[in-house]
């Protein structure tokens, strides 16, 4: 596979990983309301979809075998993406005239907004490097047939080097 294709294999790895580990608890602490949700099948479809996702993005850190790359440039990367999405709800707010979250409303909020927005690009790069680190103690303390970080095997058959000599 190409290198270019090989990096945005990864991008898109690290921004499921991160992205669904950061819109769970903003969704919970600051967009959730429930007086909105009334209903006991909304509160339930809520949690179901977001623990649904968390969960399932918790087995693929956990027992998959991509790691996140150690590089400043990938979670650099996931602040852009973050910040055009913020600069798209602005956007949407001066063509439709209303914003596509309420927290990030600066007529409502004011000064709230960029902690806000400073707290949540801060927050992507923590759980970059706390996904990052989970996955090096995993790989240490159960450490694979095959690493983590390599997809070579670590130790070879001499059967298979004599194949290979012959």
């Amino acid at each position: 596979m190409p290198r270019t294709l090989q990096l945005f294999h990864w991008l898109l790895f690290e921004s499921v990983v991160v992205f669904a580990m950061l819109i769970t608890p903003v969704f919970w602490a600051v967009l959730y309301d429930a007086d909105t949700y009334v209903g006991g099948e909304h509160r339930w479809l809520n949690a179901s979809v977001h623990a649904a996702n968390l969960g399932c993005i918790l087995v693929d850190v956990v027992a998959g075998s991509m790691v996140l790359s150690p590089h400043w440039i990938h979670p650099a990367i996931l602040v852009f993406v973050v910040a055009l999405y913020l600069a798209l709800a602005y956007l949407n707010k001066a063509i439709n005239g209303w914003f596509t979250y309420n927290f990030i409303d600066y007529d409502r909020h004011h000064w709230m907004v960029l902690v806000y927005a400073i707290g949540i690009l801060a927050a992507v790069v923590l759980i970059y490097y706390i996904i990052y680190a989970l996955q090096l103690l995993l790989d240490r303390l159960l450490p694979p047939k095959v690493s983590l970080s390599s997809p070579l095997p670590l130790s070879s058959d001499s059967d298979d080097d004599a194949e290979l000599k012959a």
